[in-house]
């Protein structure tokens, strides 16, 4: 038997010709697929199919020579890009079997929308540039449904321009962390460079699981890690072994999942929730499948026709070498009309990749990235890492060799209160 036919069922031949007659209107034609009584024999002559029937046209394709010794062969010599379209089409249907997450392995998280509403206020407050305001919590995002939170540490990495906070939720009984999002001069500029973002580094400690270098290392490699950690032991010395939170917005949701993973695997936390709004994908389907055995309790809440959470994009023809987001997917979306309109909160199932929720509409949206449950999340003005701060915290303050800061308290000490939302005192850096 030959190479393609040692590789390949009869239904995956078929779905190869399928794939393959897709690619240009030039190339719809039926190809009929030799049985295997048709083997060639020795010394005799290679009998042959046309091409729908016509002889000219089998001239015209003449490297498609459908002999099940030498498939890799069908390719025309004067078309190179249907030689790469072989190639991809053949890595589609063998390297990609049982790659998909079988949801029904793992169980269902069930979504709660009053949490939902709560941690995308923390989501959005983290994108606040006076580090004054946000550290007394006392900025204009930092009451309604949050009000009452302790933060006890801020940290700032002015290098890469990621900003994260750590604290105290009483009315939620749980140690809160939230991750910024993008903090581009133009977040379109940053959303085109997400459709190039290939797999590039392996996951440690998981095998075949890959995510890209720069998500990977927005958490891991910069200044925002160390504080986050630190912070998180400090809060459980002091209020003992309070659940954890994690969220973000974009990427920052990105930098929540690894986060979460962080703590389970290399810090044995328990009890530790992840959500997310408007993440993009971060990892391949193996990587998916470990982070959703790992870390199960965790959602991402999707809007409408969002943009991020399509990127980087999703090829179900390519699942060991594509990104693959991880469960469990709750899409919001609008039904109704004129001024009888409300929101649907759909509850996806596990597979990380529901295509009857946002996989299902086209995801072109920015400004359905830029506000979830009505709530805004992004910066005040797009003006890159620009923050301020009152000299009255300076006390507070810890800065590295780069740069960097650290607000840092002792979560049993008070902070001071300052009323500065309509004061210049601020100082700009």
């Amino acid at each position: 038997m030959g190479m393609f036919e040692d590789h390949l069922g009869n239904e995956e031949k078929v779905e190869f010709f399928l794939i393959l007659s897709s690619i240009s209107q030039n190339t719809r034609h039926s190809i009929l697929l030799r049985k295997g009584e048709d083997k060639r024999r020795s010394g005799g002559a290679r009998p042959h199919r046309t091409v729908a029937g016509k002889t000219k046209r089998l001239r015209r394709f003449r490297g498609f020579k459908l002999d099940a010794a030498g498939f890799t062969r069908c390719i025309m010599e004067e078309r190179a890009w249907l030689k790469v379209a072989l190639i991809l089409c053949l890595f589609a249907v063998s390297d990609g079997r049982a790659l998909k997450l079988k949801h029904e392995d793992y169980p269902v998280v069930h979504y709660n929308h009053t949490l939902a509403t709560i941690l995308v206020e923390y989501a959005s407050a983290v994108y606040m540039s006076d580090l004054t305001e946000l550290f007394t919590w006392t900025c204009s995002r930092c009451d309604d449904m949050t009000e009452g939170f302790e933060i006890i540490e801020l940290v700032v990495d002015i290098q890469h321009c990621l900003q994260a906070f750590v604290g105290v939720a009483q009315d939620l009984n749980a140690v809160i962390i939230a991750f910024r999002g993008t903090q581009e001069h133009s977040i379109q500029n940053w959303v085109e460079d997400l459709y190039w973002k290939q797999l590039d580094l392996n996951y440690p400690g998981m095998p075949d699981a890959m995510v890209h270098h720069g998500f990977y290392y927005a958490y891991h490699n910069t200044t925002i890690r160390t504080g986050v950690l630190n912070a998180v032991k400090r809060a459980r010395e002091i209020y003992g072994n309070l659940p954890i939170m994690v969220t973000g917005h974009s990427m920052g949701g990105a930098m929540a999942a690894f986060c979460g993973l962080d703590l389970i695997v290399n810090h044995e936390a328990e009890n530790v929730q992840v959500m997310t709004f408007g993440q993009p994908r971060i990892g391949n389907a193996v990587f998916a499948s470990h982070y959703c055995k790992l870390v199960p309790n965790t959602i991402r809440v999707t809007n409408e026709h969002d943009i991020v959470p399509h990127l980087p994009p999703y090829y179900s023809y390519f699942p060991q070498k594509t990104y693959h987001h991880f469960p469990q997917e709750v899409w919001l979306y609008n039904i109704g009309l004129g001024s009888l309109v409300y929101t649907v909160e759909k509850e996806c199932d596990g597979s990380g990749e529901d295509p009857s929720c946002s996989r299902s509409v086209a995801g072109n949206s920015i400004a359905d990235h830029l506000e979830y449950y009505g709530v805004i999340l992004h910066s005040e003005s797009w003006n890159s890492c620009r923050i301020v701060m009152d000299p009255l915290v300076n006390e507070y303050v810890v800065t590295d060799s780069n740069g960097n800061l650290r607000l840092s308290r002792d979560p049993a000490a008070s902070v001071i209160k300052m009323n500065t939302r309509s004061g210049n005192r601020g100082k700009s850096i």
